[in-house]
């Protein structure tokens, strides 16, 4: 069984598995990630939050718990479309064969798929010149075939961000609009065609699949129907649905030497702790009118501050109208989930992130 289309990977993700005999490559494992946060001729405000983070939590996942021979990671100033390039012909291509594995991972803008012309944009990509200083996706797609070899490729775009500026939408490629790639290669989009995805929403979900959590018949590998699966089941309640297309089987296999999820003292994203206990409080009741939280790395950031319920902050909220005392805090950060407490006494902005192995807050200056 093969899959052909988007259509058809949605029913095979949870029979291929059990249709089909699993063996995983032999040969290299090799991954090309690229995570674009800022870039030289873009303003600030289109700047993407978590971009950069995730692919380097994906390169991570990918080094320590799936096995992968060799990563290499391009983030901003080393993503310009002749650093890509060249990474992809002269450090990747190199390493690839019919016995190998090449994922290529790429999280960052992407332009024009809306007007029929669907660009990747690199660090030095401009909006008057995206589809000739960009990753155009056709003549990308054509020096992906030729720059490799691998009998078993997996490419995953993260680069629908809906952000807009000059007229110009970000909507970049999906993958059903991939132009046909050699056999067993699995193209996956973080979110439908034309369809906003949010920013640090879908990284660290892949991170973690490829990492063991996806490998639900627990043999250490992570198959093709396996990953599309788990992507689809935990960012789909959130109204974020990833998409596949290409030519592949449901057990290609993209990853092995995983830890199955069952596996709690070395999985991907296992909390080590029950958190820090809650701080007691003493003095009159006092009303906060209004508070705003701003949070400086991770992702599903939540508030939970007395008599109200859980505010997501990704990466800022406000609370408003509570008891003045602690508030709880909620945060993966890096791939693991972490909690804290933020006493608020004043009303005002608190600046929230990791501290040691607790999430904390600095409250307004006075």
């Amino acid at each position: 069984m093969r899959a052909l289309a988007t259509a058809a990977l949605l029913g095979l993700a949870t029979t291929a598995g059990a249709q089909e005999r699993v063996v995983a490559p032999t040969g290299n494992y090799v991954a090309l990630v690229v995570g674009i946060s800022s870039y030289a001729n873009l303003p600030d405000e289109v700047e993407l939050d978590y971009a950069r983070s995730d692919a380097a939590q994906v390169a991570e996942s990918l080094r320590k718990d799936a096995d992968f021979t060799h990563v290499f990671l391009l983030g901003d100033g080393e993503a310009t479309k002749d650093g890509i390039l060249a990474a992809l012909r002269d450090q990747a291509g190199p390493l690839l064969g019919p016995q190998d594995v090449f994922v290529l991972y790429f999280a960052g803008h992407g332009i024009g798929a809306d007007l029929g012309l669907p660009t990747f944009f690199a660090h030095d990509s401009t909006l008057a010149n995206g589809q000739e200083d960009g990753l155009e996706l056709a003549s990308f797609a054509r020096e992906l075939k030729s720059s490799t070899t691998a009998g078993t490729t997996l490419v995953v775009t993260d680069a629908i961000h809906a952000q807009a500026m000059e007229g110009f939408t970000f909507y970049g490629p999906a993958a059903g609009e991939w132009p046909k790639l050699s056999r067993n290669t699995m193209v996956v989009s973080a979110t439908q065609s034309r369809t906003p995805g949010k920013d640090g929403a879908f990284g660290k979900v892949f991170a973690q699949a490829m990492g063991g959590q996806a490998d639900t018949n627990r043999d250490t590998m992570v198959t093709a129907s396996e990953l599309i699966a788990y992507l689809v089941a935990e960012l789909s309640p959130h109204g974020q649905i990833p998409v596949a297309a290409g030519d592949f089987a449901g057990g290609m296999v993209v990853a092995r030497g995983v830890t199955p999820p069952e596996a709690p003292a070395v999985a991907v994203g296992t909390a080590t702790s029950t958190g820090p206990a809650k701080p007691e409080m003493s003095g009159p009741a006092r009303e906060i009118r209004s508070a705003k939280f701003i949070w400086s790395e991770g992702s599903g950031q939540r508030i939970t501050c007395e008599g109200q319920q859980p505010e997501s902050c990704e990466p800022s909220c406000y609370a408003r109208r509570f008891q003045a005392g602690a508030c709880k805090l909620d945060a993966v950060v890096d791939g693991v989930p972490m909690a804290g407490w933020v006493v608020v006494t004043a009303e005002g902005r608190y600046d929230c992130k990791s501290k040691g192995p607790e999430l904390a807050c600095d409250g307004p200056k006075r």
